[in-house]
C-alpha cells in the first residue's frame, strides 16, 4: 500500500527530527565530558602544581587562546553554513578553508612568537606560551569537524573530541601521580588539539573523504574571508573579554595571585558551561513555539532565563558562605585566600548565564551583530575596571570587574537598546518570576 503525500511528509519530518535530536545528543555528551575535565581534572592539576606554577600555566593558556581564535578564522560558523548551503562543492569549500586556516595559523604563530619574544620578559613564561600555542597548527584539521556538523553527522566529530579529551585527561592524571614537571603539562595541553585533529583525520578516512586536502578554489577565498573577518574579531574580543583579567593580574600583581584567581575562574568556567549546554539543548524546542504563540514563546523563554539566573544565584550564595571551605577541599591549603574571589565570580556566573540564553535569542531573532557589539562593549568595560580596581583591591578587584562587566554587558545593556523591548520584557518576567502566573 502506498503512503499518501501527507503521511510521507510527516514520516520524513519525524525522521529528520530524530536525526537532529541524535546529533544534539552526541554534542551534549561531549560538553558533559568537557565539564568533568574542566572541573575535576583541572582542579586536580591545579592542586598538584600549586598557585605559582598554575599561574604560569594559566597565563600561557590565556595568551595561546587568543591566537587559537585567530587560527580558526571564524570557520566554525562560516564554513558550517556554507557547507550546508552548497553540499555539491563540499570538497572545494573544505580545501580552501583548510588552506586559509593553515596560513592564518602559521602567520599567527610567527607573529605571536615575535611579540612574546620582545614583550614577555619572563623566559619560562615565553617558553610555555610557545609550546602550548603550537597546537594551533593542528586546529586546521577542524574543517573535518565543521563538515560533519554541516551534514548533521556531529556524532563522528563528537566521538573524536570526546576520545581525545578522555585520553589527555587520563594522561594529566597519570602525570600528577608520577610527579611530572610543568613543562610536561604544557606539552600535553598542546597535544589536546593534536589528538583531536588526528582522530578527526582517522574517522574521516573511515566515514568521509580526505581529497579536500588537495583542493583549493581561489574564487572562494574572497567570500569566505568576507564572512569570516567579523567572526574573527568577535572571537578575539570574546577571548580577551574572558582572559584579559588574568593577563593584567600577571603583569600588575604576581604569578601566585594569578594562580589563586585562575583557580576560582576554573570553577566559574566549569559552571557556566552548564547554562550553555542547557540553552543549546532546550532552546530549539522553545523557539518552535514562536510560530504558534508569541505569548507562550515569551513565557517559556522567561522560564528558561529564570532557571539559569536563579539557579546560578543559588550556587553563588553557597560560594559566598562556603568559599574558603570549597577551596580547601578542592585546591588545598595553598590556595586559601581565593575563597572570597570565588564568591564574587560565581555571582558573575549568574549574569553570564543570562548571556548564554541572550545569545541564542539574538541568533533566533536575526540580531547576531549585537552579540559582537556587546562583547566589545564588555571588553572595554572590563579593561577599564581592571585598571582601576586591581591596584587597589588585588584579585578581588579583578573579580569585581568581571561581575560588573557581566551585569552591564549581559543584562543592563538590554534596556538601552530599542530593538530589544521584547527581550527586556522577558528578562523582567524572569527576574520577578511573573512567568509563574497562569497565562491563557
Amino acid at each position: 500500500m502506498r503512503l499518501s503525500n501527507s503521511k510521507f511528509m510527516g514520516l520524513s519530518q519525524s525522521q529528520e527530527i530524530v536525526r537532529y535530536v541524535r546529533n544534539s545528543a552526541w554534542m551534549l555528551v561531549e560538553y558533559v565530558l568537557k565539564i568533568v575535565s574542566a572541573i575535576f581534572v583541572g582542579i586536580y592539576v591545579a592542586r598538584y602544581l600549586g598557585p605559582e606554577k598554575f599561574g604560569v600555566l594559566s597565563y600561557a593558556l590565556a595568551i595561546a587562546s587568543i591566537f587559537m581564535a585567530i587560527g580558526r578564522l571564524g570557520m566554525e560558523s562560516v564554513l558550517v553554513r556554507d557547507l550546508a548551503q552548497h553540499p555539491s562543492v563540499r570538497l572545494a569549500y573544505m580545501g580552501t578553508a583548510f588552506r586559509l586556516m593553515l596560513t592564518a595559523a602559521i602567520v599567527g604563530f610567527l607573529i605571536m612568537s615575535a611579540l612574546v619574544f620582545f614583550l614577555e620578559p619572563d623566559q619560562s613564561s615565553r617558553f610555555y606560551i610557545l609550546i602550548i600555542s603550537a597546537g594551533v597548527l593542528f586546529q586546521t584539521l577542524a574543517v573535518i569537524d565543521y563538515a560533519f556538523q554541516a551534514q548533521v553527522r556531529a556524532k563522528y566529530s563528537s566521538i573524536a573530541k570526546s576520545v581525545a579529551l578522555t585520553l589527555t585527561s587520563i594522561i594529566k592524571l597519570i602525570m600528577v601521580w608520577h610527579g611530572a614537571e610543568l613543562i610536561h603539562f604544557a606539552i600535553v595541553y598542546a597535544l589536546d588539539h593534536a589528538a583531536i585533529g588526528l582522530l578527526l583525520v582517522f574517522i574521516n578516512f573511515k566515514k568521509g573523504d580526505m581529497r579536500f586536502v588537495g583542493r583549493f578554489e581561489a574564487e572562494l577565498v574572497k567570500p569566505l574571508l568576507r564572512s569570516a573577518w567579523p567572526m574573527v574579531l568577535s572571537a578575539v574580543s570574546a577571548i580577551l573579554y574572558m582572559r584579559i583579567d588574568q593577563l593584567m593580574i600577571k603583569n600588575m600583581l604576581d604569578l601566585h595571585q594569578l594562580g589563586l584567581y585562575a583557580a576560582a575562574v576554573k570553577i566559574y568556567e566549569g559552571w557556566i558551561v552548564i547554562p550553555y549546554v542547557i540553552s543549546i539543548s532546550l532552546l530549539p524546542a522553545i523557539v518552535r513555539l514562536k510560530s504558534r504563540s508569541i505569548a507562550r514563546y515569551e513565557r517559556y523563554m522567561a522560564m528558561l532565563f529564570s532557571l539559569m539566573f536563579w539557579g546560578s544565584a543559588g550556587v553563588a550564595l553557597i560560594a559566598i558562605f562556603l568559599g574558603d571551605r570549597i577551596f580547601l577541599l578542592t585546591f588545598g591549603s595553598e590556595y586559601l585566600g581565593g575563597g572570597d574571589v570565588l564568591g564574587i565570580v560565581m555571582w558573575a556566573a549568574a549574569f553570564a548565564s543570562l548571556g548564554s540564553i541572550t545569545a541564542r535569542y539574538l541568533t533566533v531573532e536575526g540580531m547576531e551583530r549585537k552579540i559582537a557589539v556587546r562583547t566589545f562593549f564588555g571588553l572595554v568595560i572590563n579593561v577599564l575596571l581592571n585598571l582601576l580596581l586591581i591596584p587597589v583591591y588585588g584579585i578581588k578587584g579583578a573579580a569585581t570587574a568581571t561581575l560588573v562587566t557581566m551585569f552591564f554587558s549581559n543584562f543592563a545593556i538590554n534596556y538601552a537598546d530599542r530593538d530589544l523591548k521584547q527581550l527586556v520584557g522577558i528578562c523582567n518576567k524572569s527576574m520577578t518570576l511573573r512567568w509563574l502566573a497562569h497565562e491563557k
